[in-house]
């Protein structure tokens, strides 16, 4: 099994930040309000489940891995939802541009992996990552 994972560090800094930030508004909310009323207690839980999102780093989404297993490429990219599984054999052509890596299948649909924000270094390592691994 292959693996490439792509993090951006300046994005998980910031998320981390923002979680860090939502629990001392927590521990701000105990001294500004009365833990007796009902307001309170759905505030501090909101809060917290707020910085769980952000120091989880949005669950884990954020983090882009590209997977080759036994035939199988398994894209789990920021901008899509669910987890992407194409056969290698599938696969007709992979091209690159400033915006996407597109991956184009024989059956004729793509998928774009958007790279415009990445560094050029993530860029050609994603690229390179996929031709190792499906010969093309």
């Amino acid at each position: 099994m292959n693996q490439l994972v792509l993090r951006d560090k300046v994005q998980e800094y910031l998320f981390r930040f923002l979680g860090v930030l939502t629990l001392l508004s927590v521990g701000l909310q105990l001294f500004i309000q009365s833990p007796k009323t009902a307001i309170f207690w759905m505030l501090a839980v909101v809060f917290i489940l707020v910085a769980i999102f952000f120091l989880t780093l949005n669950f884990g989404t954020i983090i882009n891995q590209i997977t080759a297993d036994r035939g199988i490429l398994t894209i789990r990219w920021n901008t899509k939802i669910f987890k992407k599984r194409l056969p290698i054999d599938q696969i007709a052509e992979i091209t690159e541009d400033e915006r996407y890596i597109r991956i184009t299948m024989k059956d004729g649909s793509n998928i774009r992996l958007h790279v415009k924000h990445m560094d050029a270094d993530k860029r050609r390592a994603a690229r390179k990552f996929l031709k190792e691994n499906t010969g093309l």
